[in-house]
């Protein structure tokens, strides 16, 4: 099959003729003789479209390599021979293009400055484009990245696919995260002058780098020893930058400020209600203790009220302290589970966890003084559990 989306990657449309059809498992498979729908491969999705034949409208769902060859998956058969009018998802291709070229960028960038390698990329259409880098990255030397990943899509530069022979090859310096057999195809961007990367890729790309647009990277974590980016290039950057800045003017709106106060005014509600949970668990913890010093046959608290841990360890204390044997409390509700500190005067707390493991699925552990953790179990499992201690 000639591959037309590597040579031709703006190709919308071409007329090829069907070279086989065969149903896979309940799955509808044709070749085709020349092809502009590139298949999935290398952390891309494949391209999608329909194929038209007579009045006969075929949809191209999926493009995978079976066993070294292209097969498209379709939702009718198409008779080998058929000659047919393939046309391209367009506006989907495309962002595809825009946000692989930019990774390509940004990956060429950081392997050049700190010699990390790109060990995993994926183009999600629904979700962030992902690459894992395998080195750590501080948040300063990121945003230098996007503003030095940026300067260099304003600046226009060519991508170019070359096919090198194995002689050539052998002299270039490029990426590339597997061993390649048979012919390698290469997209550099840049000129003669300055070249900013040259990687070996399978995918369409654009032809300049400004037509990425923009690169917006919208996160960075770490993993497998080194660091997760997330990015967005061209349509898809602006429509997140878009819906974060509507966001953020609904907000100032609704605190009747500046945007550029936001923040502050945030900041100043998180606290207030810190204080507030703290004033609450108080005045809960104080419920509590004077419940105990009512009931003296009470050994185990249930509070579905937010209790801090300092909150527990004093009502844990109280009972302990007034109690024989084996003595709990708990914090939470059924749907998220209930944190829980037990233990008991002149008892062993370690095989008390033994027996909350097994009767409530308690996770955990702590000293022969005292146990922490937590559980899933229901209200009624728990207090069942403990009537029979």
């Amino acid at each position: 099959m000639k591959k037309l989306y590597e040579t031709q990657s703006y190709l919308k449309e071409c007329v090829t003729r069907v070279t086989g059809c065969e149903k896979k498992q309940d799955k509808i498979y044709i070749s085709l003789d020349e092809s502009i729908f590139f298949p999935e491969e290398g952390g891309q999705y494949a391209d999608t479209g329909v194929l038209t034949y007579g009045d006969n409208t075929v949809q191209l769902i999926d493009g995978q390599i079976i066993d070294g060859a292209i097969e498209y998956e379709t939702d009718k058969e198409i008779p080998a021979g058929t000659e047919v009018l393939c046309k391209l998802d367009w506006d989907k291709r495309y962002s595809r293009m825009q946000n692989h070229s930019g990774e390509h960028i940004l990956s060429g960038l950081i392997n050049n400055k700190f010699g990390f390698n790109n060990i995993g990329f994926h183009l999600s259409d629904d979700d962030f484009v992902t690459l894992n880098m395998d080195g750590i990255l501080s948040k300063d030397q990121v945003m230098d990245l996007e503003r030095e990943v940026n300067e260099i899509i304003y600046a226009n530069l060519p991508i170019t696919d070359s096919y090198p022979d194995k002689e050539m090859l052998k002299d270039i310096s490029y990426r590339s995260k597997i061993e390649i057999e048979g012919q390698v195809r290469l997209i550099t961007i840049g000129d003669e002058n300055r070249t900013i990367d040259v990687c070996a890729c399978c995918a369409p790309h654009v032809a300049r780098t400004g037509e990425i647009g923009i690169l917006k990277i919208t996160g960075v974590t770490k993993a497998k020893g080194g660091v997760l980016i997330s990015i967005l290039c061209g349509r898809r950057a602006l429509d997140y930058i878009n819906h974060n800045l509507d966001t953020l003017n609904q907000l100032a709106s609704s605190f009747s400020t500046h945007p550029d106060k936001v923040m502050g005014i945030v900041d100043g509600l998180k606290k207030e209600c810190i204080d507030l949970k703290t004033k609450l668990s108080d005045i809960m913890e104080s419920r509590i203790l004077k419940m105990i010093n009512e009931d003296e046959k009470l050994r185990m608290v249930i509070s579905h009220d937010e209790l801090s841990a300092q909150n527990m360890k004093n009502i844990y204390n109280c009972l302990v302290q007034s109690r024989e044997g084996y003595v709990g409390v708990f914090a939470g509700d059924d749907e998220k589970g209930y944190r829980y500190y037990a233990g008991g005067r002149s008892r062993d707390a370690r095989e008390l966890a033994g027996m909350m493991r097994e009767a409530i699925q308690a996770k955990g552990g702590g000293s022969a003084e005292m146990i922490q953790g937590k559980t899933d179990a229901c209200e009624e499992l728990i207090r069942g559990f403990w009537d029979k201690l």
